[in-house]
């Protein structure tokens, strides 16, 4: 077990801040605006202009990347984040 003061450090891929415009087409085959916070190797930030269900599988076409698969790994309000799936 832990201590308090101890913090264990979570090794993830480095972020680049963005704030390119994109649309995530949704589960259910929705369009949502929405605008890049940050993204990475494995996958990216955003706040869309409506909520996304956490372990969905959206798509989105990504500044450098193309289209891409991803999974919503968490959501807080209208700021999701997604793992980019292997094609």
């Amino acid at each position: 077990m832990m201590a308090a003061t101890e913090y264990k450090h979570v090794d993830r891929p480095a972020r680049w801040d963005c704030t390119a415009d994109i649309t995530v087409v949704d589960h259910a085959g929705r369009e949502l605006f929405a605008r890049l916070g940050n993204i990475s190797d494995a996958g990216f930030m955003a706040e869309a202009e409506e909520t996304v269900l956490v372990g969905s599988i959206v798509s989105v076409e990504l500044p450098d990347r193309g289209e891409v698969r991803a999974e919503v790994r968490w959501s807080n309000g209208w700021r999701f984040g997604c793992l980019i799936l292997a094609a």
